[in-house]
């Protein structure tokens, strides 16, 4: 099948899409939930009363955050487009993040906390919704702060 954009002006188009990506990335920083812990016992001595010595639990929970590169762009809440889009009810501040697929893969992989930037905190308000530029994929996600 013929197709009426060249294999050349794909990849011009490609790399366009890629500098401004680069050029208006910002870092945003993704928590998840801490899976991994570190449990060590300790075995005090006997306490006055008691006939066995105190054994101590310590549970040490390791955070699990990553950093990304991202489109950020902050929306209006009140733009009823959007929150059609995403099917949400709020009067906090909206931002869409638009990722790679390593970052698209990190956010939906077990339970994102919160996703932080601009020394402000947001959760996940939608899926990841497909952009695609004459197969170059990236991916966007609403963003719902919290107070």
């Amino acid at each position: 099948m013929a197709s009426l954009i060249s294999a050349q002006e794909i990849a011009d188009f490609h790399q366009a899409i890629n500098d401004h990506f680069d050029t208006f990335k910002k870092s945003l920083t993704v928590h998840k939930t801490p899976l991994k812990k570190i449990i060590s016992s300790t075995n005090n001595p006997q306490m006055i009363g008691y006939q066995d010595n105190s054994i101590q639990e310590q549970i040490e929970y390791i955070a699990q955050n990553q950093s990304f590169d991202a489109i950020i762009a902050y929306q209006d809440p009140f733009n009823v487009d959007v929150v059609e889009q995403i099917k949400i009810k709020t009067n906090s501040p909206i931002v869409s993040i638009k990722v790679k697929k390593v970052a698209r893969d990190y956010i939906i992989d077990d339970k994102t906390e919160k996703i932080t930037f601009n020394e402000k905190t947001f959760k996940v308000a939608s899926n990841d919704i497909i952009k695609n530029y004459q197969g170059l994929i990236y991916y966007l996600f609403y963003l719902e702060e919290i107070k």
